[in-house]
């Protein structure tokens, strides 16, 4: 890439990253075991296929590891270097252009993190 297109941001660390891992853990989870602890035994049964406690154990680990892993890249995603990259591609914890704007105000000293907002200059 030319210098004259790399993109000059500035993304200030994620606060509550540790809040939002659990919140992930309840989004996903809830949704994770309802399905594969309540819908997929009954359409196995519904199949004619028998659902004992080794196929229940089954499904309730699967529901567990995908909130895991879930939870994991919530966790990932936090991680600074990894939210500027997200941010350059448009799926970080701040909009693009308000990144942007922040680093541009942070080179000439013009206002703190907290006053940038991601509403168009009046």
């Amino acid at each position: 890439m030319a210098d004259h297109e790399k993109t000059n941001i500035s993304v200030e660390p994620i606060w509550f990253a540790t809040q939002r891992v659990l919140r992930t853990i309840v989004q996903v989870g809830i949704p994770a075991f309802l399905t594969f602890a309540g819908v997929l035994p009954t359409i196995i049964a519904a199949l004619g296929l028998p659902v004992d406690g080794k196929v229940y154990l089954w499904l309730v680990s699967a529901a567990a590891v995908v909130t895991a892993v879930a939870a994991g890249l919530s966790r990932v995603m936090a991680i600074p270097t990894v939210n500027e990259w997200l941010t350059k591609i448009g799926l970080g914890s701040v909009p693009k252009s308000a990144a942007e704007r922040q680093a541009a105000a942070k080179q000439i000293g013009e206002v703190s993190p907290p006053q940038i907002t991601d509403q168009p200059h009046s």
